[in-house]
């Protein structure tokens, strides 16, 4: 893949994407031992496979997904800095029908890398791009917090790679403050102090 006659992956930056891996496998078998039971262990393991087996292709900024949208009675603009992708394509050979399942990750490669290095702000988005799975108990989860299943998913993909960031190293205020602006995503839950209480237990 080539980005103005470059390509977006030079060596540097493929070392930096594996170091990153090999760091974020490592902090989530931590958090697997000490998770505090089997959900948040089957958690942090398929988020781990996401890590280790899931592809990442970077497009250039120009075709960066960007909405305006009206909350509260104000103006704000939304701009997809990452997304997880699950295609399911069903065909047909004579009179069998095949099935094929895909999952992988766009990211604007000027997200993610300052230079050759991987940037703050892209290490937080794809640790959030890698904790979108299928989750047991979202509708159970949706529920107890009145929120949407599509709010669900989003809350604990900013919760587990809130964990994760910790786990990896970084300070806790820090990996707070990445997500300034979350909260209109969920209307009136307290999200500040959910992901807050989910880096301290």
């Amino acid at each position: 893949m080539e980005f103005f006659n470059k390509p977006i992956l030079d060596r540097e930056r493929v070392g930096a994407l594996d170091n990153f891996r090999v760091s974020a496998v490592k902090a989530l078998e931590d958090l697997g031992k000490s998770a505090k039971n089997d959900l948040e262990k089957a958690l942090f393991a398929r988020m781990k496979l996401n890590v280790q087996r899931t592809p990442i292709y970077f497009y250039p900024r120009e075709t960066l997904k960007e909405k305006i949208f009206h909350a509260r009675g104000r103006v704000f603009a939304s701009v997809v800095k990452g997304e997880h992708v699950n295609v399911i394509k069903i065909f047909q050979k004579g009179k069998r029908l095949f099935v094929v399942k895909s999952n992988y990750i766009n990211m604007p490669a000027e997200h993610v890398f300052e230079g050759s290095k991987l940037s703050v702000d892209g290490i937080f988005t794809l640790a959030h791009e890698y904790a979108h799975f299928p989750k047991p108990s979202l509708q159970k989860f949706a529920k107890a917090y009145n929120i949407s299943l599509e709010q669900a998913e989003e809350l604990l993909a900013d919760t587990l790679s809130a964990k994760l960031a910790v786990a990896m190293g970084y300070p806790k205020e820090n990996v707070l403050m990445h997500f300034h602006g979350r909260q209109l995503v969920y209307g009136g839950i307290p999200f500040k102090r959910l992901i807050w209480n989910a880096i301290n237990r």
